[in-house]
């Protein structure tokens, strides 16, 4: 008898722990994903190429156009939703040059209507991206505000 016990005891705790990972680590579904640009595709085509991405939730198209992996976008986890930080971008428009550029560098300022950023009013913002070229690809490097 105290051996089911212990062993009851055992798998419960292995669900809690097994639980909580997933409550912690997982996040929510990616949305639809769409064509990626091509290797040679201008660094605008590829920063509208990462909104869009954004706006659909599609966390692959992110991973995939962003070094380092960027899914700031993508549905949060449980436990961050729970606590309040649930980034969305829902839509994009006016993207224009934005700070000086390199050959290896172009940035871009747009306006976008978000909700759930922490430390920001729900609504239309400007925000910011910048890309890097590697390897004659264009990839988006940084974000945010500033």
């Amino acid at each position: 008898m105290r051996t089911r016990t212990r062993l009851g005891i055992g798998v419960a705790a292995v669900a809690v722990v097994v639980g909580a990972v997933v409550v912690v680590n997982v996040r929510g579904p990616s949305g639809a994903s769409a064509p990626l640009p091509a290797d040679g595709a201008s660094a605008r085509t590829v920063a509208a190429a990462f909104l869009d991405a954004a706006v659909r939730h599609d966390c692959g198209s992110l991973r995939s156009l962003s070094r380092p992996d960027d899914t700031r976008w993508c549905p949060a986890s449980l436990w961050e939703r729970w606590q309040g930080d649930d980034p969305r971008m829902t839509s994009w428009r006016r993207l224009r040059p934005g700070s000086d550029t390199s050959d290896a560098e172009r940035c871009f300022m747009f306006e976008m209507r978000e909700s759930g950023v922490t430390g920001m009013e729900p609504g239309t913002a400007t925000w910011g991206l910048c890309l890097h070229r590697a390897a004659g690809t264009w990839r988006v490097a940084e974000e945010g505000v500033g």
